[in-house]
């Protein structure tokens, strides 16, 4: 449990970097010591450093440029994505090569962007414009090679990518990916009269199927942020990996969906559908105390969203060194739509710059910018079911949206209840959205000093009710097995759990 807590409390950025960290001491341990690996682990070494030292560079060099903090993690994680798409450094034309792959990438958050929002995957932009040079003979360009998808990295490759997607809680989108893309392989295969278990081991060992979906498919700022949206997203770039076909554009030249080519096509259709476009500048009104290291920020305009959904918030401030926990935060919103935009944030222990600024400084007037809006932890326009919200601490936010929501509609709100733990008295907050939907007709129960038992999820379960967790990861485990002591229905009912999609970034 405690292993669980210290994941739970790295960011999601962080925890990326992490993971490949490790799986590159592994790739270095494997050629090391395994004479018939691709490349030697002085090769690899020396196009980890080429990578590492011109990601750094040209990222600091860009930032300094359009005057934005270089983010403090994202370029390390970039040069480690192309240190296992790109060959090993072999001599002098792969190690320039190289060169101009990290500038790619890194020059790429810059300028392949709008309204300082990158389009594109950086590592997969600098894949396929090297791609595109390389095909046409120019320069020391060169191909994506993909050697992650040896063979003796696969076990690794398997632990890596679980532990990567059970942090961002993206199930969906890397198993929609997965089925997707062997579907599509066992299809090709019976075209073209191959044996299906062949074209399977292919696509598993020999391919870069388990590295593009917990890698690199589930990039936040490149990927839909809502269900729907993430299983198309998943599905056509598992379909155009594996489909197999090639275009002819002239005589010479023909159009093939490498891996790089696919990823393209998918982050510029999550471009497309997400309106990346419409980035929201809001005026800060205040920042104001609503409970112990617990505050409320109120803005204006107002925004689109759905109750219980996130924003991705920024607020870059020039500094040449990178800021530790980076400039994004991702808060779920507390208004509801009718509402000034309102969110709200703890802020206790080692706080990042982004919230220091927020609560110490006069922010009255200054800008905020909303990069996206998204989350599936919505309610049904109409309340059928019985529903029960159980919050813990700042994880009330999204309900407050909810019950807003529901009081401004008029809702009938004899079927909700509502369960709000927190760790003392000074710690509740929102009382007055509380009180008002108890009035209403709704059941709501607060519990301080420890964490909900087992005889408050008795007391409001009903069959068929709807569950809504927001809270800690750790708290949310802790109840899960309550909840199923309660209603054993929900075992073989798994659609009537939701549970708020928090992963620290």
């Amino acid at each position: 449990m405690r292993f669980v807590r210290l994941i739970d409390r790295l960011s999601m950025y962080r925890f990326v970097l992490l993971a490949l960290v490790v799986l590159a001491v592994y790739a270095l341990g494997v050629a090391a010591f395994d004479s018939e690996f691709a490349y030697t682990a002085s090769q690899l070494l020396g196009s980890l450093a080429i990578l590492v030292v011109t990601c750094g560079v040209v990222t600091y060099a860009c930032a300094a440029v359009v005057r934005v903090p270089p983010g403090s993690e994202s370029w390390l994680i970039t040069a480690l994505i192309l240190f296992f798409i790109f060959p090993g450094l072999t001599d002098a034309d792969t190690g320039w090569g190289l060169v101009l792959a990290g500038a790619i990438a890194s020059a790429s958050k810059y300028v392949i962007a709008f309204r300082r929002r990158h389009i594109v995957n950086p590592a997969v932009a600098a894949a396929v414009i090297c791609y595109l040079f390389a095909y046409f003979d120019v320069g020391p360009f060169l191909f994506g090679f993909w050697w992650v998808a040896a063979e003796q990295l696969m076990i690794p490759m398997i632990v890596i990518g679980l532990a990567v997607v059970w942090k961002l809680r993206e199930w969906w989108l890397v198993g929609t990916f997965l089925v997707v893309s062997l579907v599509t392989a066992i299809y090709v295969a019976l075209d073209v009269d191959t044996p299906v278990g062949d074209a399977l081991e292919l696509a598993i060992k020999s391919s870069p199927l388990l590295f593009a979906g917990a890698i690199m498919l589930t990039e936040p700022l490149t990927s839909p942020s809502t269900r729907v949206q993430s299983v198309i997203y998943a599905a056509l770039v598992g379909f155009l990996m594996y489909w197999g076909e090639s275009f002819e554009i002239t005589d010479k030249y023909t159009l093939e969906f490498t891996p790089e080519i696919a990823l393209l096509a998918g982050n510029l259709f999550a471009y497309i559908v997400a309106r990346r476009w419409r980035r929201t500048v809001l005026t800060v009104d205040s920042v104001q105390p609503i409970g112990t290291d617990t505050y409320e920020v109120i803005a204006s305009p107002g925004l689109r969203f759905r109750p219980g959904q996130w924003a991705q918030i920024s607020a870059p401030r020039w500094n040449p060194t990178p800021e530790k926990q980076g400039t994004r935060r991702v808060l779920s919103l507390a208004g509801a739509p009718g509402e000034s935009t309102r969110f709200g944030f703890t802020a206790a222990g080692d706080i990042s710059a982004f919230k220091k600024r927020l609560i110490e400084g006069n922010v009255a007037g200054s800008k905020l910018y909303v990069d996206e809006v998204g989350g599936n932890f919505t309610l049904p326009r109409k309340l059928t079911a019985p529903t029960v919200l159980i919050a813990g601490g700042i994880g009330i936010t999204p309900f407050r949206s909810m019950l807003a929501d529901l009081l401004e509609r008029g809702a009938d709100l004899s079927k909700v209840s509502l369960i709000y733990a927190a760790n003392g008295d000074d710690r509740l907050v929102y009382a007055d959205v509380l009180d008002a939907v108890r009035a209403a007709g709704a059941t709501v129960l607060t519990v301080t000093g420890g964490l909900v038992g087992a005889g408050d999820i008795a007391a409001v379960a009903r069959p068929g009710s709807h569950y809504y967790l927001s809270g800690p990861p750790a708290m949310l485990d802790a109840i899960k097995p309550m909840l199923l002591g309660a209603e054993p229905g929900l075992r073989w009912q798994p659609w009537r759990l939701h549970t708020d999609r928090f992963i620290g970034y």
